[in-house]
């Protein structure tokens, strides 16, 4: 059994009897007159399909005289593809989603119709509907699927409208085998990159240029996606959390420190990493103080981590564990300080999407990937550090899945020191 097919059947055992479930891949959204955003599916619907392609649904009947699942695709157009590009082909997508019942778009009202239509029988007659109440999610330019379950609610009154989105939440963030080996080869290639960029930065160059880098490093290995918009922060740039490419106009100099907040995608895993380097190869004893209080409290938090806890719970314990290193330091005066030096979370699920789903209150199971991402922010120092790992929650603890990027002070330092400034 493939893993869509081992997924899609995790979903069948939760949802109701005598219900039809629906999932939409999404349209391409205008950016601007005739300019489309690229097309991103929608993940839901990718994790159980893994089809890439806008104006495709997923229907799920379920009922004692039914257990099917179809996939609709649009047609191919010969002149369309000519504008626009190939179009999978009905065997293509069977062949990559392990789903044998796939048909053409044009048929998806008729058969949902047939569906919730049906007349009572031996079986029962679907009564439910479970769709993806998710927001921004459309079907077509002007429809969402919140609209669309309206219509459908006033079609059919009796139906039941459910949301399906919590319950592949509950499969989503629970990794399989396959899910973690991609995270772990998004992370390894992640890493890859960033040994690129610690090979060929120079004093003089703009922030800017290593996140173009680092973008073209991932295109030309592999076709590497990234997990999101590289953040490269220089001096008091690196004391803004998300520091856009658009503002990246920063220059390297020497004596400052340089923040990387960067990842690649794997089979559409994300890896999520941050770390720290002093630009001319060593920290400063200032820096080096601020560095020791992150790496220690990174360290803290991926050792106290096992299931039972909630996110919430290892903000707290980050923040506890920052108080004690920045007081131990003399970085701060007082514990009530640390408010002013660490301003976000220290941690968020990690899987198909960066900030993954997953509610920060619910405790945390084996086979959840988690980020632990510490930081101390000085803007009147110039001092930025964040360290970030991404980490799986075991049966007993936890398992650093990039462990294998260099992040101890004397590490850091050996592998800058070769290096000319």
């Amino acid at each position: 059994m493939s893993e869509f097919e081992l997924r899609r059947r995790k979903l069948f055992d939760i949802l109701p009897e005598n219900s039809v479930s629906l999932l939409f891949s999404g349209v391409s959204k205008i950016r601007s007159e005739d300019d489309y955003y690229l097309f991103f599916a929608n993940r839901n619907f990718f994790y159980l399909t893994g089809i890439e392609q806008e104006h495709s649904a997923l229907m799920f009947v379920k009922c004692p005289g039914e257990k099917k699942v179809y996939l609709f695709l649009d047609d191919h157009d010969e002149v369309k593809e000519r504008w626009t590009g190939k179009r999978l082909s009905f065997e293509e997508a069977s062949e990559i989603s392990s789903l044998t019942n796939v048909y053409s778009s044009s048929t998806f009202d008729s058969m949902l119709e047939m569906a919730l239509a049906a007349t009572d029988n031996a079986y029962g007659k679907i009564d439910k509907l479970l769709i993806d109440l998710s927001d921004e999610i459309k079907i077509s330019k002007n429809t969402s699927t919140q609209v669309y379950a309206n219509e459908l609610k006033e079609k059919y009154p009796s139906l039941e409208i459910q949301n399906i989105y919590p319950l592949i939440v509950d499969l989503r963030t629970v990794k399989s085998e396959y899910e973690i080996k991609e995270l772990e080869e998004a992370i390894n290639a992640t890493n890859t990159g960033i040994n690129d960029l610690l090979a060929n930065y120079e004093v003089g160059m703009r922030e800017h240029e290593l996140s173009d880098r680092f973008e073209y490093f991932g295109r030309t290995h592999n076709r590497r996606k990234l997990s999101f918009e590289t953040i490269i922060a220089s001096g008091k740039d690196a004391t803004i959390m998300h520091h856009p490419i658009a503002q990246q106009e920063g220059v390297l100099k020497d004596g400052d420190l340089i923040l990387f907040d960067l990842g690649y995608r794997s089979n559409g895993y994300c890896a999520d990493i941050s770390r720290t380097y002093p630009i001319n190869g060593k920290f400063s004893d200032l820096q080096r103080k601020v560095y020791e209080a992150v790496l220690n409290t990174n360290k803290a938090v991926i050792e106290y981590i096992k299931p039972g806890l909630t996110i919430a719970d290892l903000q707290a314990f980050a923040i506890e564990n920052l108080k004690k290193e920045s007081m131990r330091l003399g970085l701060i005066k007082n514990e009530e300080e640390i408010a002013k030096y660490y301003i976000h979370n220290v941690s968020h699920f990690l899987g198909l999407d960066t900030h993954d789903v997953g509610e920060r209150s619910r405790p945390l199971k084996p086979g959840n990937v988690v980020t632990v991402e510490p930081g101390l922010y000085f803007p009147e120092l110039n001092i930025g550090v964040r360290i970030e790992d991404d980490v799986l929650v075991t049966e007993t603890g936890s398992r650093n899945l990039s462990r294998g990027i260099k992040k101890e002070i004397d590490d850091v330092e050996r592998l800058l020191k070769n290096r000319k400034y």
